[in-house]
């Protein structure tokens, strides 16, 4: 005889509180403890299931030990060996509850609302999972008609699929051979084709999963879950079943908790370093929650978190605006754009916020700005027709600047001639390129001569020093006087 709801509870409460206690046993952990659905007025969602579910996490269904290829074990599960019968697996996860539309030839009783686990302790065999969010949905194993255990008569809907996806704390849904961390988080998940025949899962059910693809989206939307724990023996070395058989079949109900719309934003990159004079971008995201839509508009903010050099970057987004629809699929992007006054030198920090109504989300991009300068030593000079004159160049490396950096003279008026030639003596008099490290200095020397024709009196040369497109200069006054060398 099928228990009533009230043993049910009881045997549950009961059950439970040992299981929770005797589990500790020598050379496995005890996984935390799964609260009493007898006080945690929790009921079935789906009336064709007679069960009062167990409040659990994915972690308390899979237990605590791994398998070789990272998913976990039936044995280190306090649901070992998960819902059984007579009538083998297949039929098993199949089995569908006691209702007045169940079809001709249908054994009783159905699925169990508990079982006697590997230990000897009566456990919950339907449970209920909060705060999860799913993977892909797969529609597979499609079939025409019920399970031998249901009556094997045809279905009344025409074909139906095993809709299977996986359910994750958010944060963990990857589960592969270079991620097991993640499958030991994720479980998977069968809304089943002889609960879809029976009409006791798909449309206008509380196992919709027409609508769980519409009101939900993959690896965003939260969920909560209840269904029957099961291990699948034929599942345990697939990637797509977590190297694990352990999974809901059937799922027997999900619901999208009350949450409200809601949208983050994300910044790639996240950190950005640029040479003044230079522009940086960063793409910020808007990532969409609970089918979050409408118009987004952004701010910058800029603040120095160093000793800084010359004025502040400023900061752009282009666009200013997005608009998220209303399908809460859309991923929304636009491009901040740091751009670094000539000269500056500092570390700053970009904030971005979005703002949609009253909800405001921000996010950071952390801005080095690097520069370099040149300077001359001295910045004049004497010298009088036929001779020459020396000035130290010296570059400066300011917040981590690193790369080469050539050298030009220009004399004006062009009456004199002048060549650089840096320490190194294998470098050409009349340009040079020096390589400056990264908050360290480099020397080069300039050069200025004045034949006996040139015309006394006062010149500029002007040095410039070049990364690319950013330039630096420095200037030499050099005064040719009239009297030759030793006259």
């Amino acid at each position: 005889m099928r228990l009533t709801k009230s043993r049910t509870i009881t045997i549950l409460a009961c059950g439970l509180m040992i299981a929770t206690l005797a589990y500790g046993h020598s050379g496995a952990a005890s996984p935390a403890p799964i609260p009493n659905s007898s006080t945690g007025g929790l009921t079935s969602w789906n009336p064709n299931v007679n069960c009062t579910p167990v409040l659990v996490t994915i972690e308390q269904i899979i237990g605590n030990q791994s398998s070789p290829l990272g998913g976990a074990t039936q044995s280190g599960s306090m649901f070992n060996p998960g819902t059984t019968s007579p009538y083998g697996p297949d039929n098993t996860k199949r089995w569908l509850s006691p209702t007045s539309s169940t079809p001709p030839g249908w054994k009783s009783p159905g699925q169990p609302c508990t079982f006697t686990n590997a230990n000897g302790q009566v456990v919950s065999a339907f449970v209920q999972i909060n705060n999860v969010q799913r993977g892909y949905r797969n529609e597979e194993d499609w079939n025409n008609t019920f399970m031998p255990v249901n009556g094997g008569a045809k279905y009344p809907n025409g074909p139906q699929s095993d809709s299977t996806f996986n359910i994750f704390p958010p944060g963990y849904g990857m589960c592969n051979s270079t991620n097991t961390t993640g499958c030991m988080h994720n479980i998977h998940v069968e809304i089943d084709h002889d609960w879809k025949g029976a009409s006791y899962c798909g449309p206008y059910t509380a196992c919709d999963n027409n609508t769980l693809v519409g009101q939900t989206t993959a690896f965003r939307t939260g969920l909560d879950v209840q269904g029957f724990v099961f291990w699948d023996q034929d599942k345990t070395n697939e990637s797509t079943h977590n190297f694990s058989g352990w999974e809901l079949h059937p799922l027997t109900a999900w619901k999208v908790p009350y949450w409200s719309p809601n949208f983050s934003l994300s910044a790639s990159p996240s950190s950005l370093a640029v040479l003044a004079g230079r522009s940086a971008s960063s793409t910020i995201t808007v990532n969409t929650f609970m089918l979050f839509s409408g118009n987004v508009s952004f701010s910058t903010a800029i603040s120095s978190t160093s000793i800084t050099v010359g004025p502040q970057p400023t900061a752009t987004m282009t666009p200013t605006s997005v608009v998220v629809p209303t399908n809460g699929l859309f991923i929304a992007h636009s491009q901040m754009t740091v751009t670094a006054a000539v000269p500056s030198a500092g570390n700053y920090t970009v904030m971005i916020s979005g703002t949609s109504g009253n909800m405001t989300r921000s996010v950071s991009v952390a801005v080095n700005v690097m520069d370099f300068s040149i300077a001359s030593n001295p910045t004049s000079l004497s010298i009088p027709i036929g001779a020459s004159g020396t000035s130290t160049l010296t570059l400066t490396s300011f917040n981590g600047f690193t790369g080469n950096v050539s050298l030009a003279a220009q004399v004006t008026p062009a009456s004199l001639t002048a060549g650089i030639s840096p320490v190194d003596p294998a470098a050409s008099l009349s340009s040079a390129s020096l390589t400056l490290q990264p908050n360290g200095t480099s020397s080069a020397t300039l050069m200025v001569s004045a034949s006996l024709l040139t015309t006394p009196g006062t010149y500029i040369v002007t040095i410039t020093a070049s990364n690319g497109t950013v330039s630096r200069t420095t200037a030499v006054t050099v005064t040719v006087t009239a009297t030759a060398l030793g006259i």
